[in-house]
C-alpha cells in the first residue's frame, strides 16, 4: 500500500514538471487569467497529432458560483477562421468563491486532421447556467 502511494507520488511529481509554462493572450472574461501550463510546452506549443496533452489553468474568479463550465475550441488561422468546439463540460465540484487562486485541468489529444497547420486554441471556463464568461484564454499551436 505504501509503495503504490509513493508510486502515485513520483509519477505527480514527473507530469507536473513535464507541464511547461505557455504564453496565452487574454480574449474576453471577468475573471483574472494568472498562468497556463501545457505538457510537453514551454512559451509556444507544438503538438504531435495523437499524444495526449494535459493543460492547466490557474485564474481567480470574478464572482461566487456553485459551478463552472469549460469550453475549449480550436480556429483555424487560414480559411476564415473556422472554429471547432472539442470540449463543451461542466467542471465536477467546481464551486468558486472570489479571491482565490484555482485551478482546471483538462486533456487535448489533436487529430491528424490538423497536421502541418497552427491553429489557435482557446479555453474558456464560465459560470454554469449564466454562461459568464470568467476567463477566457488562446494561444497558438503548430500541429505537427
Amino acid at each position: 500500500m505504501q509503495f503504490s502511494t509513493i508510486l502515485a507520488a513520483i509519477l505527480s511529481c514527473i507530469c507536473l514538471a513535464a507541464a511547461g509554462v505557455v504564453n496565452v493572450t487574454r480574449c474576453e472574461g471577468f475573471g483574472t487569467p494568472i498562468q497556463t501550463r501545457i505538457s510537453d510546452c514551454e512559451g509556444y506549443c507544438r503538438f504531435q497529432p495523437g499524444q495526449v496533452y494535459n493543460a492547466e489553468q490557474d485564474f481567480m474568479p470574478s464572482g461566487a458560483t456553485p459551478s463552472l463550465t469549460l469550453m475549449v475550441e480550436i480556429c483555424l488561422q487560414s480559411g476564415g477562421g473556422v472554429c471547432m468546439q472539442i470540449i463543451d463540460a461542466p467542471l465536477p465540484n467546481s464551486s468558486v468563491q472570489p479571491g482565490f487562486l484555482y485551478t482546471a485541468k483538462y486533456s487535448v489529444v489533436p487529430n491528424d486532421v490538423l497536421s502541418n497547420r497552427t491553429v489557435e486554441m482557446r479555453a474558456y471556463i464560465s459560470h454554469t447556467g449564466t454562461t459568464r464568461v470568467d476567463v477566457c484564454v488562446y494561444c497558438d499551436v503548430d500541429v505537427l
